[in-house]
């Protein structure tokens, strides 16, 4: 499985190419597409995402957006990846989480098709499992220009991680082809990539190569 990451910032030449460049990997069918651009205010992500909703509706991929839960219920996007915090915010949960140990699918939870959660740590998967996500996105596992300086977590974290909980898991963090097999050797049910999809000419041919898939 793959889903592709969506960042403005490395696409040069505006608004149109960018959305060029989202069409042609929805057309390439991944498992979704993750629209990131998180730092952008909620009126403008609201514009990319029904944008992008009307591109990833023409090739039937799935659009997921990321954060901006309350757009989501507005246009009944019902697609949603979070950041932990976010989870546990809208989870109800204490901040300790750990120390509150709370069980069971959150209620708010349940409206959504699917919702991911980026986890960082072992507990935070178990935590996001147990309270209702139904996949998490883990990293990084590569060194990755995205978090530069930053270590990466590597392939035994995220072995560690897969086998601690029952959900899938995506890698994230410096994948491309080659990083992604060995990212699904390790335990992961599929991966994430930004940078390899939105600055290549031909991300469909890089999906299709990963899927193993073959016009």
């Amino acid at each position: 499985m793959i889903y592709a990451i969506t960042n403005r910032k490395l696409i040069s030449g505006g608004e149109e190419v960018y959305f060029k460049q989202i069409e042609k990997i929805a057309a390439a069918k991944p498992d979704g597409i993750i629209l990131r651009e998180k730092d952008m205010a909620p009126e403008d992500y609201e514009v990319y995402a029904k944008r992008c909703r009307g591109i990833c509706d023409a090739w039937e991929t799935p659009l997921i957006l990321n954060h901006f839960w309350e757009i989501g219920e507005k246009l009944d996007i019902r697609w949603l990846h979070l950041s932990m915090p976010v989870f546990r915010q809208m989870a109800g949960d204490a901040d300790e989480m750990m120390k509150t140990n709370p069980v069971g699918k959150a209620d708010v939870f349940k409206a959504w098709k699917q919702v991911g959660v980026s986890v960082h740590s072992r507990e935070e998967a178990v935590y996001a499992e147990r309270r209702g996500a139904d996949y998490l996105v883990a990293g990084h596992i590569f060194l990755t220009d995205c978090k530069k300086g930053v270590p990466a977590r590597g392939l035994d974290f995220l072995k560690e991680l897969c086998a601690s909980v029952e959900i899938p898991v995506f890698a994230i963090g410096g994948m491309n082809l080659g990083h992604g097999r060995m990212a699904m050797e390790a335990g992961a049910s599929g991966v994430c990539m930004m940078s390899e999809l939105m600055e290549s000419d031909e991300p469909g041919e890089i999906i299709k190569r990963f899927s193993g898939r073959s016009e």
